[in-house]
């Protein structure tokens, strides 16, 4: 293999794991994004050279796929994280950082665990999962009422259930706000969940993750169709604390996976 041979190689890798940087692109829309895809797919040598471009560059490649292209996430500490003041931006997030923090990690993990409720729809690559603000509030809601009802049981209600402290406190602070809490314009208050809810699956929306699809026929409410890009994303997510908590609770069912979209530490969302 001749240097000018591997230069090449190297900036194929390179365009490739750009494109992961381009969320809302397709393969399916783009030759040139296509046929890197498919080199990946067919061709060891260049998946290798393109996951250690990627690790040089504080990335881990999820999945390359003709659906969803190429799909990475930053690793710890990577300058591709996700930072808190970031997302504040994004989400508009108030002063109260550190419980805001809790409440949008929250709904991201609501949002994926109503998309692919059953470990077979999350293998199906075919499976597209769809969630509406409401559905994701009352799921979350839903949640606080068996752990209240668990605290009960216990007779100690301000203890967390056992085997969920990190959820208690977090399903405790969603509990208290209101859900809709209208302004004087009728419009849903800044601090209410839904509103909450509602910027976190925009901020999806923007990172390629969920489509605005059509509106429920019966209610007129957005609804929000999940992307392949962000069924690979929620593979990943399953072994988070988080998530094992609310599986230990019975909530959710359990699925294998490693964990990309998730709640890190105080500065960081997901990464």
């Amino acid at each position: 293999m001749t240097i000018e041979t591997m230069a090449d190689d190297a900036e194929e890798a390179g365009r490739l794991i750009g494109y992961g940087f381009r969320p809302k692109l397709r393969p399916a829309r783009d030759s040139t994004y296509a046929a890197l895809v498919k080199r990946y797919a067919e061709d060891p040598d260049f998946e290798t050279l393109v996951t250690r471009y990627a690790a040089g560059m504080g990335l881990r490649i999820i999945g390359v796929t003709s659906r969803a292209g190429m799909v990475h996430t930053a690793l710890p500490g990577s300058m591709f994280e996700t930072r808190m003041d970031q997302y504040a931006r994004q989400v508009k997030m108030r002063e109260n950082r550190e419980a805001e923090r809790v409440l949008y990690g929250i709904a991201h993990l609501a949002a994926a665990a109503l998309a692919y409720p059953r470990p077979e729809d999350l293998a199906d690559d075919g499976y597209q999962g769809k969630v509406r603000v409401s559905d994701v509030d009352r799921l979350v809601r839903s949640v606080c009422r068996v752990l209240a009802e668990r605290a009960a049981e216990s007779e100690g209600p301000q203890d967390p259930p056992v085997g969920a402290p990190g959820l208690e406190t977090a399903w405790r602070a969603y509990e208290r706000r209101p859900e809709v809490a209208p302004t004087k314009g009728g419009r849903p208050g800044k601090a209410a969940t839904r509103t909450l809810v509602q910027r976190a699956l925009r901020h999806l929306v923007d990172r390629g993750m969920f489509i605005q699809s059509r509106r429920d026929p019966d209610d007129g409410e957005q609804i929000y169709a999940a992307t392949n890009r962000y069924q690979l994303h929620v593979r990943e997510l399953a072994t988070t604390r988080a998530y094992e908590e609310l599986t230990q609770l019975g909530v959710l069912p359990p699925i294998a996976g490693r964990g990309a979209l998730r709640m890190t530490g105080t500065e960081t969302l997901y990464d």
